[in-house]
């Protein structure tokens, strides 16, 4: 085996294990948003649990609050009859007591019987105004708390609402941020510092395998980076930047890449399309 096919059998064993290594994280990383989307499921289920919970509460007070308006009418119902039966049974005896009032005087004690039944008919109809208003005092209440788990219950559809939003976003975001990880070959761990931005520059000076660029550290060139340089349509070669100035750096041709002559006004990037 020639020097040149042990070389290729030491980079391809090298980017075997680079290939696994890359495996290992990926597979990791899927693990660990697996777990993400099962807590967030976990959240709306107990979220979606206090829901039918407070939805239950609030159907119970509401058919508590029926029952108790129903009940309410019919006592009401039955009070005004007995109120009406009460003034048709005064009338009467005021009727009897005008008759008796004119035929003879000396029945006082007829009269006395009435009005003491009078005062208490005033008795009843007093009692049943204070039930009426006891009992509409407790239907005001009954729906105030209706309205305050109404209140909660909706507060709580709302926050789930905004919970199930917010999941979509990230589970987009984090398919967009792996999706840019995969194109550029990347991962978290990368070390993005060695990365050159996506600049293009000039030839300025050839001396040897040596030549100087029009980019430079303001540029964001960096020492170690590597460029690709081409005329035209033509790869013509690669060279990495052995020294930085403000506006340009001097390179050194890796001769390996190297197509044709480097010259003069040849073109120079950090990233082909």
């Amino acid at each position: 085996m020639t020097i040149v096919g042990k070389i290729f059998t030491v980079l391809i064993f090298i980017l075997s294990v680079m290939f696994l290594a890359f495996s290992v994280v990926v597979f990791n990383t899927h693990e660990e948003l697996e777990d993400q989307v099962v807590a967030l499921n976990a959240r709306n289920q107990t979220l979606q649990a206090d829901i039918n919970t407070q939805t239950q509460e609030r159907d119970d007070a509401l058919e508590k609050l029926a029952q108790e308006q129903s009940a309410r009418a019919y006592a009401i119902a039955a009070l005004e009859a007995e109120l009406q039966t009460a003034v048709n049974e005064r009338d009467l005896i005021s009727q009897d007591l005008t008759l008796i009032e004119a035929e003879n005087t000396n029945l006082s004690s007829a009269l006395k019987v009435a009005e003491r039944t009078k005062e208490r008919l005033s008795e009843e109809v007093a009692q049943i105004r204070t039930e009426i208003q006891d009992s509409q005092q407790s239907t005001d209440e009954m729906f105030l708390e209706v309205l305050r788990l109404t209140d909660g219950n909706n507060a709580q559809t709302a926050k789930l609402q905004l919970l199930v939003e917010r999941e979509k976003q990230l589970v987009h975001r984090l398919a967009r941020m792996n999706n840019v990880l995969r194109k550029n070959q990347l991962d978290e761990f990368s070390d993005v510092h060695e990365i050159p931005p996506v600049l293009d520059g000039v030839v300025t000076a050839v001396q040897k395998d040596l030549l100087q660029i029009s980019l430079g550290h303001d540029d964001g060139i960096r020492q170690g980076h590597e460029l690709d340089v081409y005329r035209g349509t033509k790869y013509v070669g690669r060279v990495q930047v052995r020294e930085t100035n403000p506006s340009s750096a001097v390179c050194e041709i890796i001769p390996n890449y190297l197509r044709d002559t480097i010259r003069k006004d040849d073109l120079v990037a950090t990233k082909l399309n």
